[in-house]
């Protein structure tokens, strides 16, 4: 098989060897190469027109501008207003007090609570236990104890007269101090037998400070627990006073029955 180059002049001389070479077919095929060349040619100058024609006209026209959005700002404004003065208060000293020449007193100073059976006989009045406190207090497992206390003081200068107030006043100096009959150690007595001491899982040491008043006709008035410690102590406290129908002996100031006021610590242990 011989080797023939079907793209040169000499495949076409051979396809038409003896035939009419005027005819369209033949001038066709021999003018094939530059045809198609002129074509490609033609048709990537006109892509290419098609491409630059858009970019050659907007580089004549006139660029677009942004469109500009405005928004328009509330307008503040500021009004100047005229505070009103304020007027700083005066401080006015406080007027002064003419010191009064000390009192000579004697306080009283009262035993402490201990078991019912083992409470003393206890004078108030005896010399060698004023100024003397006893702070000791004998405790048993639910028992109470505490020291009853006379918040007044008995008048050693009787020329000192207390403002007359209709006798309603609690007083705070009496010639004479409240008394209960027998004495106060009965009344802690009585208070230790009827205080109810609450049970508590774990062993603990309570103190409850009662006040209060001991009227002009001996009943109690005014109990008061300022400063609960819990458990219900002072409710039972305020209780058992209230339970004690039994009247002092009311102080005395002038010769008359006053109204003086009392506080009784009470210390209870619980197991």
């Amino acid at each position: 098989m011989s080797k023939l180059n079907i793209t040169k002049d000499e495949w076409l001389e051979l396809v038409f060897e003896g035939k009419n070479k005027e005819y369209g077919a033949y001038q066709l095929r021999k003018e094939d190469g530059a045809t198609t060349t002129k074509a490609f040619f033609t048709a990537l100058v006109f892509v290419s027109a098609l491409v630059a024609l858009p970019i050659l006209l907007s580089s004549f026209g006139e660029k677009p501008t942004p469109e500009t959005i405005y928004i328009d700002d509330p307008e503040l404004v500021l009004h100047r207003i005229d505070l009103p003065k304020i007027e700083e208060p005066k401080v006015t000293a406080p007027p002064k007090t003419k010191a009064q020449p000390p009192i000579k007193t004697e306080t009283l100073v009262n035993p402490t609570v201990v078991k019912a059976e083992e409470a003393p006989d206890v004078d108030f009045t005896k010399p060698e236990d004023v100024g003397k406190p006893n702070t000791e207090n004998t405790n048993t497992n639910g028992n109470t104890s505490g020291t009853g206390t006379n918040t007044n003081s008995v008048v050693t200068n009787p020329s000192i007269e207390p403002a007359d107030d209709g006798g309603n006043k609690i007083e705070t100096m009496v010639e004479k101090n409240p008394n209960f009959p027998g004495g106060i150690n009965e009344f802690l007595k009585l208070v230790g037998n009827r205080f109810a001491v609450p049970e508590l899982d774990e062993e603990r040491t309570l103190k409850v400070i009662v006040f209060f008043v001991v009227e002009k006709d001996g009943t109690l008035s005014n109990i008061t627990v300022p400063r609960s410690p819990g458990y219900g102590l002072d409710k039972e406290a305020i209780r058992v006073l209230k339970s004690i129908k039994t009247k002092w002996e009311p102080g005395i100031l002038r010769g008359n029955p006053v109204r003086t006021q009392y506080s009784l610590p009470i210390v209870v242990k619980t197991q």
